[in-house]
């Protein structure tokens, strides 16, 4: 009997927790998934002004190039990787100054260039170097430096 009403009450916080995931998800998902959020959330003020100011990529969400988007499923694990390792590093204190990025970042933005810009890209080689490595300004921190403002 005891071990029935354990159940049932699992079941009842489960279905709950499902409804209120359905309900609440996209709405999340919308919100986190704004230049704004990122800057609300990181010590990326700089990165944002940037992104904002230069106009290169305004047109596009953080997540266009930060996120793997080549499938739905793998860009929001990935989100919810990097959103929790963010928010644990932010609150935390453990971030590191200025903010940099992470290996798997780095694949991402190279393979988020490439998708999007396929028909430029697919008459050059792009194994051996990083997008950026070329396109300066792209960069968030070369983007500032060649603004004139401080880093």
């Amino acid at each position: 009997m005891k071990q029935k009403r354990i159940l049932v009450i699992a079941a009842v916080l489960l279905v709950s927790v499902g409804i209120l995931a359905a309900i609440a998800s996209p709405r999340l998902i919308s919100m986190t998934s704004t230049p704004q959020f990122c800057n609300g959330c990181h010590v990326m003020n700089d990165q944002y002004e940037t992104w904002f100011m230069t106009g290169v990529h305004r047109s596009i969400q953080c997540i266009d190039c930060h996120l793997p988007n080549d499938n739905i499923l793998n860009h929001f694990v990935w989100k919810g990787i990097d959103g929790t390792k963010d928010v644990l590093y932010f609150y935390s204190g453990t971030y590191a100054e200025p903010i940099g990025i992470s290996n798997h970042g780095k694949a991402f933005i190279k393979d988020n260039c490439i998708r999007c810009h396929e028909g430029v890209v697919s008459r050059i080689s792009t194994q051996d170097q990083d997008c950026w490595s070329c396109h300066r300004r792209i960069n968030h921190k070369a983007a500032i430096f060649d603004s004139g403002e401080n880093l």
